[in-house]
């Protein structure tokens, strides 16, 4: 095969790899983020329970996508990424299902358990995963796009779940969502592939001369990088993970109490839900910023400028945010900032510390961030109903994000992947 159709071949097996985890993602990030604050609501007021009782559903679910998270690297490994995807189905449509049908608190936080299990075998690993092991120079912006999912997934979630509340039956959304979820995850298992080298291809489409050429992409085309115990020991893994731990109180707390802010504030449930889904679309574009600067900057500086804006817009939205326009535009500044890190944390694991075991060590990355998920959701629900309010809540979450696009500054390449990289293309260079 010469050279020109093997790039022709990749590039139309690369994007349609991301297509299709574009796909995947409506379903296990858009549906997973945007769904819980809509339903938080109507579910508070059927079941007559304190609304921080109900956000902890929400934590349980972060808490159990974090750590099961930690071992989808490992089930790739022995049942195939197809497998994982078909659990993933079962698990994460049947979480709704639960919901469809639920009565009682218990059976809320069942849902969000079965649910976050579901969402960790078809989500955040596998839907970075995938768009870092198929491109190298075009990695940002393959991520950024596959990200930008949650703008659908918003626009789908919260215009199901506001039409069936307003005619009386939210769980009916519920059972909506859980039949698309399943169908989505079930199709994409035998469409989706892990790596290029899976089946005959290197990232970008290049041939073995072309890798040999600049070491970053030798590494990757002969897959080199720290294993877990190795990055266990560097500066750069931790100080990764303390940032993405953090952004977890700083993004996610406010993100899931807005509805319940506009709501205390006088709005109803339908401007909620658009609300939401216009932080999606700033989302959109906050997360294709940070592709096209990683690409040409690096993660640790796009990641630290998206983020520096969205401290600012939360201390605006503490002074103003009740004036709707106010609300608008600095939202957008948070929207932006809204899963950058998704964008930002894959590449930097992939660049700072090596592609060859980026599932395994990513499962470690992303922990403390749904963690801090589970803290911050209930966290700032429960500051905004004490004496401090809503201008605590937000004045808590801007530091949060200021601490964490601190640590993010800090964070560089291993010399030791440098080292890798470097034999990667002499070794090619050689053939």
């Amino acid at each position: 095969m010469d050279e020109t159709k093997k790039s022709s071949g990749f590039f139309a097996k690369g994007w349609l790899m991301v297509l299709i985890a574009f796909i995947t993602a409506i379903v296990t990030q858009g549906f997973g983020l945007y769904s819980f604050s809509m339903f938080k609501v109507p579910m508070t007021e059927m079941l007559g329970a304190d609304p921080t009782q109900v956000a902890f559903g929400f934590s349980i679910y972060a808490l159990v996508v974090g750590f099961s998270s930690l071992i989808v690297g490992d089930i790739i490994e022995k049942i195939k990424l197809r497998g994982a995807l078909i659990l993933s189905a079962i698990l994460y449509s049947g979480g709704f299902f639960i919901l469809g049908f639920m009565s009682e608190l218990w059976m809320v936080y069942a849902a969000y358990v079965v649910m976050g299990l579901g969402s960790a075998l078809g989500g955040m690993i596998i839907l970075s995963g995938i768009p870092s092991n198929w491109f190298v120079k075009r990695r940002g912006i393959a991520i950024g796009v596959t990200w930008c999912a949650t703008l659908p997934g918003s626009l789908i979630t919260t215009q199901i779940i506001a039409q069936a509340a307003a005619g009386g039956d939210w769980q009916q959304a519920a059972i909506i969502l859980g039949v698309i979820s399943f169908v989505v995850l079930f199709v994409s298992a035998f469409i989706l592939k892990w790596r290029p080298q899976d089946i005959g291809l290197l990232p970008d489409g290049m041939t073995e001369e072309e890798a040999a050429q600049e070491a970053q992409k030798a590494g990757a085309a002969k897959l080199v990088g720290l294993d877990r115990k190795q990055a266990l020991k560097t500066s750069s893994f931790w100080l990764i993970c303390v940032a993405f731990a953090l952004i977890g109180i700083g993004e996610q707390g406010p993100l899931q109490n807005f509805p319940t802010f506009l709501v205390f504030n006088g709005y109803d449930l339908g401007v909620a839900g658009t609300f939401m889904t216009f932080l999606a679309f700033a989302g959109c574009c906050g997360k294709l910023a940070a592709g096209v600067i990683v690409d040409k900057v690096g993660p640790r500086w796009a990641y630290s400028t998206i983020n520096f804006a969205c401290a600012v817009a939360l201390i605006v939205i503490m002074l103003w945010g009740t004036n709707l326009v106010v609300l608008y535009v600095a939202g957008f500044f948070f929207g932006a900032a809204l899963s950058s890190s998704a964008v930002c944390f894959s590449t930097a694991t992939t660049m700072y510390l090596g592609p060859k075991h980026f599932a395994q060590i990513y499962g470690l990355v992303f922990l403390g961030k749904p963690i801090f998920d589970a803290i911050g959701v209930p966290l700032l629900s429960n500051i905004s109903g004490g004496p401090l309010g809503w201008n605590g809540a937000f004045v808590i979450a801007a530091v949060f994000v200021v601490a964490s696009a601190t640590c993010m500054l800090f964070a560089k390449k291993d010399k030791r992947v440098t080292a890798m990289e470097e034999a990667a293309a002499k070794e090619m260079a050689e053939k």
